[in-house]
């Protein structure tokens, strides 16, 4: 019988996908099942939820970011359900999909100077991108913005590199502008693929008025989904609350912390993909063997993207996810067949040095989330279990600081529009958006919720507290922090 040979640069787009879905599964199988593994993710299904039924985002349910993330989770609960678990497994098939889409890209970007059929470097790009965005860090396994416009800026860049028609140039800003929708920063994605774009069109001498066409078309598609959204607001009532938290917000969010937290922030973020970083470096010196088509691309993408991340001074870990697309891109060049790494690095290309260190990683990660995220007690379904049992129709509940999951889980409403706690207990948050914390305090109580659930955070407890002293008392302890206390 003839021995099988494991070629990956051999592998159709089709498998390549299929190994890409696998292997991102894989890696994310014990982080599916908690009910809180970052309290953004909560806030999304909660919101998306309400939209569901009914209410307005920005009016009924508040939050700062975008209403394209709200809707993107309301989909997926009305085609797939409301499990905590679907929407995890739809976030590993998505970060298959975006590592696919740059795979996809990376063949483009050679596919002039290279075979793309025999090529290990855009699988490469594609298994990078997987790995980076499934291993440890809680930023990166939780479900968050920068998952989802992730897909629809590589999207857009597969379509720019390999069309030519101005309809796929109308769709690539439609992409983008989707993508916008989610989360802002996604404009300096769109820029640093429209810079791209003009820099190819010069090095190949086209016509301006070919390019300037399909630029202008970008961004007229780029627009369209912030003018229907706008027009949505318009004729709601709502035009002002939309400006507010579209360009006010925005203003008001930045922050300057010191230079020794940006210096600090980086230094984690790097070290956490270190030797995604280490590729990236080689294939930077190593540009000329690549041709600076890809090059380029990364480098400038990067900087765009480093540029907005460390701009509003926020520093939060997730926020670097978005660098992952740039860095995958020129990292998996390491495995281009086109050049011979020296002797010190060679044998990672290896297939089976390369192969063993990959399973192995996966096997590791594996074992971490399970320690991680599956054997520890899930608080919040304890506390949702001892609650269930006792909710009438009609209680409420109200989460002083988290985990506003619960909402979700013991299908009641939050009594107050500002779903993720922090915007009126954070500081910075709480003078942005210019909440009274009292008097929506006040509001709160005046529902007479049945329980009323805290974290022990001293900001919330030195209002609630003398509050609940008179009409509250405590009936369940879980962990080291969470109370539950009912009404008397």
């Amino acid at each position: 019988m003839t021995k099988m040979k494991w070629r990956l640069e051999s592998f159709s787009p089709a498998k390549v996908l299929a190994l890409l879905t696998g292997v991102s599964l894989v890696m994310r199988f014990f982080s599916f099942f908690p009910s809180v593994i970052d309290h953004d993710e909560s806030t999304y299904i909660i919101i998306a939820d309400a939209l569901r039924h009914g209410k307005v985002y920005l009016r009924d349910v508040i939050d700062t970011k975008p209403i394209g993330i709200f809707v993107l989770f309301a989909i997926f609960q009305s085609l797939f359900g409301k499990s905590i678990i679907v929407i995890r497994v739809i976030t590993a098939v998505w970060i298959a999909l975006t590592g696919w889409m740059l795979y996809l890209a990376h063949r483009q970007l050679i596919k002039d100077s290279a075979d793309v059929t025999t090529n290990g470097a855009p699988i490469a790009t594609g298994i990078i991108y997987v790995l980076i965005m499934s291993a440890f860090s809680a930023s990166v396994i939780s479900p968050n913005t920068e998952h989802f416009f992730a897909l629809f800026s590589a999207t857009a860049l597969v379509l720019i590199l390999r069309y030519e028609s101005a309809a796929w140039f109308l769709l690539a800003g439609l992409l983008l502008g989707i993508g916008f929708m989610i989360k802002y920063v996604v404009l300096f994605d769109a820029l640093a693929l429209g810079l791209f774009y003009l820099w190819m069109q010069i090095m190949k001498k086209k016509n301006w008025g070919y390019w300037i066409t399909r630029c202008i078309l970008l961004s007229i598609g780029f627009l369209v989904p912030f003018m229907l959204v706008w027009m949505y607001y318009r004729q709601l009532g709502l035009e002002d609350t939309f400006m507010f938290y579209t360009f006010d917000i925005s203003r008001k969010y930045f922050v300057k912390p010191p230079l020794s937290s940006y210096f600090i922030f980086l230094l984690k973020a790097l070290a956490r993909v270190l030797p995604v970083i280490i590729l990236f470096i080689y294939g930077s010196v190593h540009w000329r063997k690549l041709g600076l088509r890809l090059p380029l691309l990364a480098w400038s993408w990067s900087a765009l993207v480093l540029f907005i991340i460390l701009l509003p001074g926020k520093l939060f870990p997730h926020y670097f996810i978005q660098m992952m697309m740039p860095l995958s891109l020129l990292a998996g060049s390491f495995f281009d067949s086109r050049h011979s790494p020296g002797k010190a690095v060679a044998w990672i290309r290896n297939p089976r040095i390369g192969y063993t260190i990959l399973v192995l990683g996966i096997l590791i990660n594996v074992a971490w989330q399970k320690k991680r995220y599956f054997d520890p007690v899930d608080r919040q379904k304890e506390i949702a279990a001892y609650l269930n049992t006792r909710l009438q129709p009609g209680d409420i509940i109200y989460t002083v600081d988290g985990p506003q999951i619960l909402y979700y889980l013991t299908g009641t409403k939050c009594p107050t529009p500002y779903i993720h706690p922090s915007l009126i207990w954070n500081d910075d948050n709480n003078l942005v958006l210019g909440i009274d914390r009292l008097a929506e305090v006040n509001k709160i109580m005046e529902q007479s919720p049945r329980f009323i659930i805290t974290d022990n955070n001293p900001k919330p407890t030195k209002i609630m507290k003398p509050m609940m002293e008179k009409s509250y008392h405590q009936v369940m302890t879980t962990g080291k922090r969470m109370v539950v206390y009912e009404r008397n």
